[in-house]
């Protein structure tokens, strides 16, 4: 069985600093956080633009609902999916950045909660999905040049879910579910799969 109170051997840059050091790297894992958290602001309030600027250029995000994808191919999967009525709330949990000590190159991991409301079987619901949101960022330099110079830009977004649960907005009215069609979706967020979303 393995270990599971401990990260496995290498899983962290060996010379990564997160949790203080230097004054200006901590400036830098701030903007880092600044630009992860836009991500939930920007596309829940459809300010698109301002998600684009998370981005490099040719830059990709991994979700579950899009699978691997360029930027703005999702930008526009998640405008289709605005304008098909989905309502959804992400609430940021936590953040945290391991940057390299040249202040180029971070790894932002972010704890989130997404939301959507819909009526499932008559009854309205909020399907609550805990997840875990890794962004690789690079900085603009000299030699990194699709990037303007000092500004942090997103080169891969992976997400995924860690568990989910069904809450009844009126606990009056709870939804009856079918238990053999939740069992076929992975653990993770069930609940928001069946409803097909």
């Amino acid at each position: 069985m393995p270990d599971l109170h401990t990260l496995p051997t290498g899983w962290r840059p060996e010379n990564a600093i997160r949790n203080n050091g230097p004054t200006d790297l901590a400036v830098e894992r701030y903007k880092l956080r600044e630009l992860a958290e836009g991500w939930p602001m920007y596309r829940d309030s459809c300010e698109w633009e301002n998600l684009a600027s998370i981005f490099a250029p040719n830059a990709y995000i991994y979700t579950s609902w899009t699978g691997r994808v360029h930027y703005k191919d999702f930008i526009e999967a998640s405008k289709a999916a605005t304008d098909d009525g989905a309502f959804i709330m992400h609430r940021c949990l936590g953040a945290s950045t391991d940057i390299d000590p040249g202040g180029t190159r971070a790894v932002t991991k972010l704890k989130a909660t997404i939301t959507q409301r819909f009526v499932l079987d008559g009854c309205e619901v909020d399907a609550d999905a805990d997840c875990r949101f890794c962004f690789f960022f690079e900085k603009g330099t000299r030699t990194v040049t699709d990037i303007a110079e000092g500004e942090w830009r997103a080169r891969y977004v992976r997400h995924w879910y860690e568990r989910d649960k069904l809450v009844a907005v009126n606990p009056t009215k709870v939804p009856k579910l079918d238990e053999v069609e939740l069992a076929k979706h992975p653990y993770p967020y069930s609940h928001r799969l069946c409803k097909g979303t």
